[in-house]
């Protein structure tokens, strides 16, 4: 078959079957035509995979670069390892294209065939693996290291190695592969004498400068041809986090001087104003950066402004250490208005139960009285003791402490104080009233004991009434002793009460934001009982 018929079968048949992915018309195209002698078969087969399209790429480059993996290991079975690595016009063979994409599948089928392809580089001596790191394959890179170590140390014309643009355009899996693959390419140097430091600095990702630094921390002040160290490119691009993470570095040269006769200093002082330049410029008088014109002499500007920064700092941490302390406090006198709830809820609970039981109490008294009723006659229900002195007495005593007792457990269930004062408001007042049924209860219950012991044994309730009145009067005088205490500062507190107020105004600034603004909180700490 003449070269005509043979261009005509490429562009109108071979490539449109190989771009459609179909295996079984493909295969009747290789196959199907050429002869049935062996010599002329293998001829027209070497000719069909040598074809190339207009893009002047042949059948298995088609099939690498767009992943057609049945389509491959179809054709692969008819090319050599020169069929391969046919270059298209896009200076790239197919083991290149396949890097280039990611096909990893692809990838390994060429590495376990030709290992030597991991060598085979572009007219710029890019090699596949700078094209996989530039594109962030990360299972490419692993394939072709696994392959051929020693491909990373290609480089490129520029005298770039795939470790250069990835340390500058990252991303850090990629940088951290290969440096963990060969940790010395870190200090290959370009043509334009940058190590992959260099590069790092440029980029945005201050990971990437650490790693580097943490396999060859000698490169940190190296220079390129013109003279420049990181620090220089670092301010010069703007990078105030990576220039902060240089200059962390203790060996740091944070004066050295370039061939244009610069500091990091001196170029910080031609960046554009702005919020990132200003970090620039004082993270560098920080660690006493200086001017060209001032290395090696003392600039007292420049000490004037580091102490200045020093003191600056030193503000700011008492700042960060006060704003912690009030937070912390903040947090003491929460626990302790927590706690003052609690104990007026409790409180709470405890006077309505016992309101409860006075009032249960002085209802059942009324109806249960000893001597009963009358059950005949004009006065039937009528208590038998109802003309007694006593008996009139218990009755409008006991009438009393029910009703204050109503009153309470009324108030108790209506009122709902949310703010604690309040609360104390209410449960202050509500106590007072307890105060007040309990005598009533005490005095009705002295009245009626009159009555029943009878006039001969008066004795008996005069000696009851010796003990019980006394127990309950120096009780409630108790009670009012602390309350008093408690809210007015009497009773001999007066002096106490003057030297607390003086060492709190000498702690404290009173505010209505201050974490102690509560009287009660602070007065709770001192006092060990607290009356309501």
């Amino acid at each position: 078959m003449d070269s005509k018929l043979l261009r005509l079968i490429s562009h109108q048949s071979f490539f449109s079957t190989v771009n459609s992915g179909d295996l079984e018309a493909l295969k009747l195209t290789v196959e199907g035509s050429g002869g049935n002698e062996g010599d002329n078969r293998a001829a027209w087969i070497s000719a069909l995979m040598a074809l190339r399209n207009d893009a002047g790429e042949t059948a298995i480059y088609i099939a690498a670069d767009n992943n057609l993996v049945d389509i491959f290991n179809y054709l692969i079975k008819f090319c050599d390892l020169q069929m391969v690595m046919i270059r298209s016009k896009s200076d790239m063979n197919a083991f290149h294209a396949a890097a280039w994409r990611g096909n990893l599948a692809i990838v390994k089928e060429l590495l376990s065939m030709w290992p030597e392809l991991c060598r085979s580089c572009d007219s710029s001596d890019t090699s596949p693996l700078y094209s996989a790191a530039k594109k962030n394959h990360l299972d490419v890179v692993n394939a072709i290291l696994d392959a051929d170590a020693g491909s990373i140390r290609i480089v490129r014309k520029n005298g770039k190695t795939s470790l250069h643009n990835a340390a500058r355009y990252g991303p850090p899996q990629i940088v951290k592969t290969l440096i963990d693959k060969d940790p010395g390419i870190v200090s290959i140097q370009d043509k334009k004498g940058q190590t992959a430091l260099h590069m790092a600095v440029k980029g945005q990702d201050p990971s990437i400068v650490e790693e580097i630094l943490f396999a060859d921390l000698s490169i940190l002040n190296a220079r390129d041809k013109k003279g420049n160290t990181a620090v220089h490119i670092a301010t010069r691009k703007c990078r105030p986090e990576i220039l902060s993470l240089l200059l962390s570095y203790d060996s740091i040269e944070v004066n050295a001087i370039n061939k244009q006769n610069e500091t990091a200093l001196d170029l910080a002082e031609k960046l554009q104003y702005g919020e990132p330049s200003l970090a620039i410029r004082e993270v560098l008088v920080e660690v006493g950066a200086k001017n060209a014109r001032n290395v090696g002499r003392v600039d007292e500007t420049m000490e004037l402004k580091r102490t200045v920064s020093d003191i600056k700092h030193e503000v700011q941490s008492q700042f960060i250490q006060n704003a912690k302390t009030n937070k912390r406090m903040s947090g003491i006198a929460k626990e302790l208005r927590k706690l003052h709830r609690e104990a007026v809820q409790n409180t709470t609970n405890s006077v309505t139960v016992v309101a409860v039981l006075f009032a249960s109490i002085a209802f059942v008294a009324i109806f249960n009285l000893p001597g009963q009723y009358f059950r005949d006659g004009s006065d039937v229900g009528k208590a038998r003791i109802a003309d007694t002195v006593g008996f009139r007495v218990f009755c409008l005593l006991n009438a009393t402490s029910l009703f204050i007792s109503l009153a309470v457990v009324v108030v108790q269930i209506t009122l709902i104080a949310w703010d604690t004062r309040s609360q104390k408001q209410v449960v202050s007042v509500v106590n007072k009233l307890m105060w007040a049924a309990c005598l009533t209860t005490c005095g009705s219950f002295l009245s009626l004991a009159f009555v029943v012991v009878g006039k001969k044994r008066s004795w008996m309730a005069i000696t009851i009434t010796l003990i019980g009145a006394p127990i309950l009067l120096v009780t409630l005088a108790f009670m009012c002793y602390f309350v008093l205490r408690q809210h007015f500062n009497i009773f001999g507190d007066d002096s106490h009460r003057r030297i607390r107020r003086a060492s709190f105004s000498k702690s404290f600034s009173w505010s209505p934001f201050s974490p102690f603004s509560d009287p009660d909180a602070l007065n709770s700490d001192h006092e060990k009982i607290y009356a309501l």
